[in-house]
């Protein structure tokens, strides 16, 4: 039982490469023991600065089978930095949508799922972050009892 991968990118200037970049990633799963088939898909992802402060990122996805939750995603948004960072550390306001279809093979005939999120990453030292979330889920393909799903969330990140 193997998953392999195949990925090609190009990164902006080596000042901000981990702001500027694009990707291409193909995958490939095999069939496994627990009865899921194999599968393959793609993604291509972009991110970029803009004067400094801003950042926006595009991703879109493609899976046949392999056990993926979603078949289809696109995913866009956007960050600002009140201080700006090469290396993307530091306090960050960012929000993003996504729209994914949901694999048939797992879930059958659902509804198209949205996701909307927004958080704010505050840089307490350059080892400690912590980062509070929301986020909004329409017609959640792993519960299909609800319309809406309100997710809060805080996160930290301890570097060392």
């Amino acid at each position: 039982e193997y998953f392999t991968h195949f990925e090609i990118g190009w990164t902006g200037t080596p000042d901000i490469y981990y702001l500027d970049n694009l990707h291409l990633t193909l995958w490939h799963a095999d069939e496994r023991d627990a009865g899921i088939e194999d599968g393959w898909g793609a993604l291509l992802s972009f991110s970029k600065s803009i004067e400094e402060n801003w950042l926006v990122f595009a991703r879109g996805g493609f899976a046949e089978d392999g056990g993926s939750l979603l078949s289809r995603s696109v995913s866009a948004g956007f960050g600002y930095q009140p201080v700006p960072s090469w290396d993307g550390s530091g306090d960050l306001l960012a929000v993003g949508l996504n729209w994914g279809r949901p694999n048939d093979n797992l879930f059958g005939d659902v509804d198209d799922q949205w996701s909307f999120e927004a958080y704010y990453r505050w840089q307490i030292t350059p080892q400690i972050a912590v980062t509070p979330d929301v986020q909004l889920l329409v017609d959640p393909a792993l519960n299909t009892e609800e319309d809406t799903i309100w997710v809060f969330g805080l996160r930290a990140r301890v570097a060392f």
